[in-house]
C-alpha cells in the first residue's frame, strides 16, 4: 500500500472513531469500489449522508474537486447529503472541516425546522 494510501485510510479510520464516539452511533469504513465509489464511512444510524475523508496538503486550494467527488458518490449511493471530512494541519481530529454544499445545507436545516415542527 503506497504511503498516500496509508495516510488516507489512517485518516477514514480517525474519522469513523471520532464520529463513533461522539454520537455513540456505529461509523464505518466502506470498501473501496472503483468508478462506483459510495463514500468512505458511513453509519446506518446517518444512512442519509456520504462522508468523504480527505487528508491533502493541498486539500483547501483543491475542494472544488473534493467537494465534485463527494457530489459524485452521494449520487452512487443515492443519498440525500454529501460531506467532506478535511483534515485540519496542526489539528486533532475534531477541528477537521466539515464541508457540503449549501443547498445540501439548507436542506438539512430545512428538514431539521420540519422535524420539530411536527413534534410540537
Amino acid at each position: 500500500m503506497s504511503k498516500s494510501k496509508q495516510k488516507g485510510t489512517a485518516w477514514e479510520t480517525e474519522c469513523a472513531r471520532y464520529l463513533t464516539s461522539y454520537t455513540k452511533k456505529e461509523f464505518n469504513r466502506l470498501p473501496l469500489v472503483g468508478s462506483n465509489d459510495v463514500g468512505d464511512i458511513k453509519s446506518q444510524a446517518f444512512s442519509e449522508f456520504v462522508f468523504e475523508c480527505k487528508n491533502r496538503k493541498d486539500a483547501l486550494s483543491s475542494l472544488s474537486q473534493i467537494m465534485k467527488e463527494t457530489e459524485q458518490e452521494r449520487l452512487n449511493a443515492k443519498a440525500d447529503f454529501g460531506v467532506a471530512l478535511v483534515k485540519r494541519r496542526n489539528f486533532g481530529t475534531g477541528g477537521a472541516y466539515v464541508v457540503m454544499e449549501l443547498h445540501n445545507f439548507a436542506q438539512l436545516i430545512k428538514e431539521r425546522i420540519k422535524s420539530e415542527w411536527e413534534r410540537s
